[in-house]
């Protein structure tokens, strides 16, 4: 059963609508550049071949960090801000794993998860042009906790019948409670201020 309390439109579709969207622009924007890259590369002229260069023989500091190296780096900070784009993506594509992912003990987290679920399963979907982080600011270090403000768009809920919720725009603060499972960054607990 969906909760569809006035405390759950504020707080799960806040965050429910705000950032899938900037996947579609970078992957847009990845195209667009890729574009004139292979017309370059469409001429007249017998192409020569090219070797690819050697890998490197040795590692040192200087070298870039890897991939588990980065995540295993990444700030709180950094984490909320890529757990806001999780949200505001699974709002716009109904694609919960990366959001569900980083949140498995926050209650209200996993409740916006099934309720975007939910939307989706029954045919629905959302318009949400993605939130902008207005500020993230530190309130207490054990656990960690922030505040964080956000600026919200107006979004439109279309539910799989054909209703359609519209939620008024605006700015809002949350405070989110951030844990480690696994030696990575996971939010325990959201709530709004």
């Amino acid at each position: 059963m969906v909760d569809r309390s006035p405390e759950w439109v504020v707080s799960g579709l806040l965050t429910l609508f705000s950032g899938r969207h900037l996947m579609h622009v970078r992957r847009a924007l990845a195209a667009a550049l890729a574009v004139p890259l292979l017309l370059a590369g469409c001429s007249e002229d017998k192409p020569e071949p090219k070797m690819p260069d050697p890998p490197p023989t040795s590692t040192s500091p200087t070298d870039e960090p890897t991939e588990t190296e980065t995540a295993e780096a990444e700030s709180a900070e950094g984490f909320i801000r890529r757990w806001v784009k999780a949200g505001d993506e699974m709002q716009v594509t109904g694609e919960t794993d990366e959001y569900d992912a980083m949140t498995p003990d926050c209650a209200a987290c996993q409740s916006f998860v099934a309720s975007v679920a939910d939307v989706y399963a029954e045919g629905g979907s959302a318009k949400f042009a993605g939130s902008k982080i207005v500020q993230v600011k530190r309130v207490g270090d054990e656990p960690p906790t922030f505040d964080l403000t956000k600026e919200l768009p107006e979004t439109r809920i279309i539910r799989g019948d054909g209703t359609t919720e519209t939620l008024p725009g605006g700015r809002t603060t949350i405070r989110v409670t951030l844990g480690k499972k696994r030696g990575e960054w996971v939010v325990t607990h959201f709530g709004i201020l």
